[in-house]
């Protein structure tokens, strides 16, 4: 997310004065540039156990967030547009996001996940919609 958006974001909520205690600008500024598309890129670029199919979905659908990648994984991805028509044609829920790692995709939200799958539309209804439920 960019510095100017999550300030606006924050605006909402927040009135000046109390924006500027959260966080000085300097350390707005420093999350930022860390969280830049081309940081978040190096770091998935050297995330170990990857096949080439997942580091490349992960490269070109990854989150906002550096910390969504490491540890062997990389999580925040969108949904695979093929797992996106499977959930529209069968009238799914999706309110969570992908995942990758050695063993290929996973759903996931911050409180559940379920089991990788080698084929991003290899989810059953049962499991998405337990995934989904927990977010």
């Amino acid at each position: 997310m960019s510095h100017i958006l999550l300030k606006e974001l924050l605006s909402d909520l927040f009135s000046e004065k109390e924006k500027k205690g959260i966080m000085p600008e300097e350390e707005w500024k420093e999350l930022d540039e860390d969280n830049s598309p081309e940081n978040i890129q190096k770091k998935i670029k050297y995330v170990r156990g990857l096949s080439d199919e997942c580091r490349k979905y992960a490269m070109e659908n990854h989150s906002d967030w550096k910390h969504d990648v490491g540890s062997g994984k990389v999580s925040g991805l969108k949904i695979h547009p093929d797992l996106q028509k499977k959930i529209d044609e069968e009238g799914l829920p999706s309110g969570f996001s992908m995942g990758v790692d050695k063993d290929g995709y996973y759903i996931h939200t911050h409180r559940a996940r379920s089991k990788s799958r080698t084929n991003p539309v290899g989810f059953t209804k049962t499991e998405i919609k337990f995934v989904d439920s927990t977010g």
